[in-house]
């Protein structure tokens, strides 16, 4: 049997996995209460606190991804379980496009705020970061790309980053789907110790 990942593996893994689906579901709400929000009351309080949950985990997040593949350069993984040639190239590709999503979402998702500037009706936004606005005069928190209205012209403009940012998710989701898939094929149907070995079950 496989032998398992160690403990740090595993809490990166399942710890990630459960803060990538509350900001995923976070962000969401997020989008849809906006508009409602610039008429006040109860929906710009849910906003403003979704928004404060999604822009600091999202930095959170980015700060865990860089070390979880900092830390994987470092440690090799587990000896793989038999399998075809097409299932390990299809495996390691899904988790390198996992890993690279685990950067290019909050990345993109900070471009497109530090895009947004202030114009065309609507305020520059905050970035929180445990309750402090890291886009403030003094925060540390620095624009990728120079603030411009939301509707500028151009490509490093917010609508640019804000539809990559909004597609990855997509792309992510559906990448998420093919790994579970297969970690339960793996599980139930050939009953080989992939999942297990990511349960601490060697």
């Amino acid at each position: 049997m496989a032998k398992a990942w160690t403990f740090t593996a595993r809490v990166l893994h399942w710890g990630m996995a459960i803060a990538i689906a509350l900001e995923v579901g976070v962000g969401f709400v997020m989008a849809q209460t906006f508009l409602a929000s610039l008429k006040g009351g109860w929906p710009a309080l849910l906003h403003l606190r979704s928004e404060q949950i999604h822009h600091t985990l999202g930095f959170t997040l980015l700060a865990l991804a860089l070390f979880r593949i900092a830390r994987r350069l470092r440690h090799r993984a587990p000896p793989p379980e038999p399998m075809g040639t097409p299932a390990r190239v299809a495996a390691g590709l899904v988790q390198a496009l996992l890993y690279a999503l685990m950067l290019l979402l909050p990345l993109s998702g900070w471009s497109a705020l530090s895009a947004l500037g202030s114009g065309a009706g609507y305020e520059a936004p905050s970035v929180w970061f445990f309750g402090y606005d890291g886009f403030a005069p003094g925060g540390w928190i620095p624009h990728l790309v120079s603030p411009k209205p939301w509707n500028a012209p151009g490509w490093l403009v917010y609508g640019t980053f804000a539809r990559f940012h909004v597609y990855a998710v997509y792309v992510g989701g559906a990448l998420l789907c093919g790994h579970i898939g297969a970690a339960l094929y793996h599980h139930f149907v050939r009953r080989d110790g992939v999942l297990r070995r990511m349960l601490g079950r060697d």
